[in-house]
């Protein structure tokens, strides 16, 4: 049984690629895109890799898959399958839809020259100016932390603290969570990302400077609440943004590109952890190997395990706007929350647990069924296959590729299906590079 799982898996990763590949133009690590980036860095960890391990037995040794049952281990299984042979079938339907040939549309945007708006000097006010934004955003979003974890864990050195202040950081911000969610944490990286693309371009002291700042800000941003995942994804942006301003990479700026968010995870885990890097490196069942492959899935199976019979709790408002809900009723919760009020309630109790997310298959069952799992594969391949093709579609400008890795970097196919659902992560994105694409527009003065 378990070498026919395997089999099957190989059999089903390898047309998925294939299907990717039609649908977006490449499937290269040397010429990483939004969405052979969601497979890579997304898919494989959060879903392909720990369906297989989990179904063939090979995770037993972890608590939780108590709570599994071996015919939901296999059921699992076998919609992680689905989901991603129909995901790139959805993006192909897109394309025939557009009359678009994804990989002609992709190799012609990739070849294309960085298009740089403006003068010298007017490109300068504009670093300038956005510079002095992030550090006002990163200001404001620190200041309205009543404690900072990264300062509780660096500084003070309590590590069950900052696990505390993680979690109540995020839930009790202090501040307007607007600024801290649409231009902290969406804004900032691509200032960033955008600082690099002029450091590229121009390759003056003037733009190195201001990338240092704006990589200080953006990393502090996205580390300040030591998640380790966010920091290391705010990187692997970089290597996006590098692909398309040299038309490619090497393998060895692959690897650095790579290299990199895996040391910053295994630092991030021996400084809140009683295990050193090399520790969590080479352990095949530590903390290290389970965030990557494990965690981000187990929500799934879990779901099909708990929902509806054993958690009852309706979760398939969840997303909907409040307006058209009403205001009464009890507090509704998402069920990633239910899963780890379930699963470990004495982490709840203590402030150190928040939620059990996984594959967002588990919440598409969870809220809606097998409807959720059927339509979800194909909601989540148009959203992300919409935002490529639009940017395939478009001059290859600094901005716009600075928004176009900022938004690749929050896929998060880990974190749930309504996010993909109710296009919460594109309509702000979008709503937000119009806005500021204006401003720019305004400071550059193109000469054209």
């Amino acid at each position: 049984m378990n070498a026919l799982i395997i089999i099957i898996s190989i059999l089903c990763t390898i047309a998925s690629i294939e299907l990717f590949r039609r649908a977006c133009g490449s499937m290269s690590l040397l010429r990483l895109n939004t969405v052979s980036y969601v497979f890579y860095v997304q898919i494989v960890t959060s879903g392909l890799i720990a369906s297989v391990l989990l179904a063939i037995g090979a995770l037993d040794y972890n608590s939780d898959v108590r709570l599994i049952s071996d015919e939901v281990k296999i059921e699992a299984w076998i919609w992680t399958m689905y989901s991603i042979i129909i995901m790139p079938l959805g993006m192909l339907a897109l394309n025939r839809f557009l009359r678009i040939e994804g990989r002609k549309a992709f190799l012609n945007f990739l070849k294309a020259p960085v298009e740089i708006r403006g003068t010298y000097e007017r490109n300068q006010l504009a670093i300038l100016a956005l510079t002095v934004f992030g550090i006002a955003v990163l200001a404001y979003v620190l200041l309205s932390t009543e404690r900072v974890p990264l300062y509780t864990l660096i500084v003070e050195g309590d590590v069950g603290q900052a696990n505390i202040d993680r979690i109540s950081s995020r839930r009790n911000f202090g501040g307007i969570v607007h600024i801290k969610n649409l231009l902290g944490l969406i804004v900032v990286p691509v200032i960033s990302y955008y600082s690099y693309i002029l450091l590229r371009v121009f390759k003056t002291r003037y733009f190195f400077l201001f990338f240092l700042v704006n990589f200080s800000v953006g990393a502090l941003m996205v580390s300040h609440d030591i998640q380790k995942a966010p920091i290391a994804f705010f990187v692997l942006g970089f290597g996006l943004v590098e692909v398309f301003v040299s038309k490619g990479i090497s393998v060895k700026t692959f690897l650095i590109f790579l290299g990199i968010p895996v040391v910053l995870i295994l630092v991030g885990y021996s400084m809140t952890s009683d295990r050193n890097a090399f520790d969590q490196l080479l352990r095949f069942n530590s903390a290290f190997y389970g965030r990557t492959f494990v965690v981000g899935y187990y929500g799934f199976p879990l779901s099909l395990e708990l929902f509806p019979n054993v958690i009852t709790d309706p979760t398939h408002a969840i997303g909907v706007p409040r307006f058209l809900i009403g205001e009464g009723g009890e507090e509704l919760r998402e069920s990633a929350r239910l899963l780890k009020m379930y699963a470990h309630p004495e982490t709840i109790k203590t402030g150190k647990g928040n939620l059990y997310s996984g594959f967002y298959m588990g919440e598409a069952w969870a809220n809606y069924g097998y409807i959720g799992l059927v339509i979800a594969p194909l909601i989540v391949g148009f959203v992300i296959q919409s935002v490529h093709l639009f940017v395939l579609h478009h001059k290859k400008n600094p901005w716009l590729l600075a928004f176009y890795a900022g938004i690749t970097v929050k896929w998060v196919v880990g974190a749930g299906f309504v996010n993909f659902l109710f296009l919460k992560l594109l309509i702000w994105p979008f709503i937000l590079y119009a806005g500021t694409n204006y401003v720019l527009k305004l400071i550059l003065k193109p000469t054209e």
